[in-house]
């Protein structure tokens, strides 16, 4: 036992001493010379650049029983609804496409495949309404009632009708979903 004190303290200190380089270094100098070793889960991530991930994709939950227009542009729009509003807005919207994401303000893939939504509400704008509810808070037991267990998760509706479903970021998928029946809306 007393043979390994010196190999476990020659580790120790060697661990801290590359904890100490890491740090000093630049974060793209970081990337470079850390991700091949161990001690890469000790450093401190670089922080987000990209506007993208930055953009606040979220607004104030609506009134109860509302729904509240949150993003998109140039003719589409991305609406956001509560448990009260949710069932309404189903009904209402006759035969067009609806895509319901399901998201709170912490998921990471949310906040990422937001901008990609608000890209498929603008070319879309006459066969798709994109309609985002947060799975926090009031919510919870609608959540809990259509089964949502992944963020984010994306359910399409036609005539009221649940045609779909996508869990996870997965651009592709809905894509080719609403390559598949918006067409039939139009």
């Amino acid at each position: 036992m007393a043979s390994c004190k010196p190999f476990y303290a020659l580790a120790v200190f060697a661990a801290a001493t590359l904890c100490i380089i890491a740090v000093s270094r630049s974060s793209n100098q970081l990337k470079s010379s850390v991700a091949s070793h161990s001690i890469a889960r000790f450093a401190k991530p670089a922080p987000f650049t990209s506007r993208n991930l930055r953009r606040k994709c979220t607004a104030p939950s609506p009134r109860a029983g509302h729904a509240m227009v949150v993003g998109a542009g140039a003719g589409g729009l991305i609406t956001e609804v509560d448990k009260d509003s949710y069932y309404p807005t189903l009904k209402n919207a006759g035969g067009k496409l609806i895509l319901v994401d399901f998201y709170t303000d912490w998921c990471g893939p949310c906040k990422m495949i937001y901008p990609y939504l608000e890209e498929l509400a603008r070319e879309n704008p006459d066969t798709l309404q994109i309609v985002k509810l947060n799975c926090a808070g009031e919510n919870r037991e609608l959540v809990n009632e259509l089964g949502v267990r992944v963020l984010p998760t994306f359910l399409f509706y036609k005539n009221e009708e649940n045609i779909a479903t996508v869990k996870g970021a997965k651009r592709e998928d809905l894509k080719n979903i609403i390559a598949e029946y918006a067409v039939a809306a139009a």
